[in-house]
C-alpha cells in the first residue's frame, strides 16, 4: 500500500474485466474486486511484480532498462444456438422462458475471450512509450533498426512473448551503451 502497509491475501487478476480480484478471509471467503487499486503501490504473485492502473494492472518486467507489459484480451458475446444444433454470432437470436410474472430474458449476455495480446510500454528519456507492434517498436529505437531487425530474425522474437520481448528490449538497450 502508498502508506507502507503490507497486506498479504489470495488474489487474481480478470483479464476480460481487466480488474484484480482478492479473497475477503473475513467476509465468509467471498471474492471481491479490488475498489482502492489508487492506494496499492505494486501487487506480487509469486515473483512477479504489477502495479494497477486505471485500465487494468501492468505488469514491470524489468527496471533497468523500464519495460512493461500489460495483457489484454478482445471479449465478445458468447455465439448463440441457432437451428440445426448451430451456433451464430450473427444472428439476433434471443431466448425466454417461461416464469410466475410472464416472459422475461434469459441470464446475462455469456461472453467469450476473443484473442489475447500484449501492450507494452519502454521508458526512452523519463517518459513512458507505448508499443503495440514490432514496428513502433523498432521506430522508438530508429538509430539501431538494422541491428534489431537481425536480432528478431536470428532469434524469431514473437511480439506475444512478453519474455522475448524483454530480451529484445534488454538487447535494443546495450546498443545504446
Amino acid at each position: 500500500m502508498r502508506n507502507g502497509m503490507e497486506i498479504r491475501g489470495k488474489m487474481n487478476y480478470h483479464l476480460p474485466s481487466e480488474k484484480f480480484y482478492f479473497i475477503d478471509e473475513q467476509d465468509g471467503n467471498q471474492a471481491k474486486i479490488l475498489s482502492n487499486a489508487d492506494e496499492v503501490n505494486i501487487i506480487k504473485f509469486g515473483a512477479r511484480v504489477f502495479y494497477p492502473e486505471q485500465d487494468g494492472g501492468v505488469e514491470i518486467l524489468s527496471s533497468e532498462p523500464s519495460f512493461y507489459v500489460q495483457y489484454k484480451v478482445t471479449v465478445r458475446d458468447k455465439p448463440k444456438s441457432v437451428g440445426y444444433g448451430g451456433t451464430s454470432s450473427l444472428g439476433n437470436v434471443k431466448t425466454y422462458s417461461s416464469n410466475s410474472t410472464g416472459f422475461s430474458p434469459d441470464a446475462p449476455v455469456k461472453l467469450e475471450v476473443g484473442s489475447r495480446y500484449n501492450v507494452y510500454w519502454v521508458e526512452k528519456k523519463g517518459k513512458k512509450k507505448e508499443v503495440r507492434n514490432m514496428k513502433q517498436f523498432l521506430k522508438l529505437n530508429s538509430t539501431h533498426k538494422e541491428e534489431l531487425e537481425k536480432y528478431i530474425k536470428e532469434n524469431n522474437v514473437c511480439f506475444d512473448d512478453a519474455q522475448q520481448m524483454l530480451k529484445l528490449c534488454i538487447y535494443a538497450d546495450s546498443l545504446l551503451k
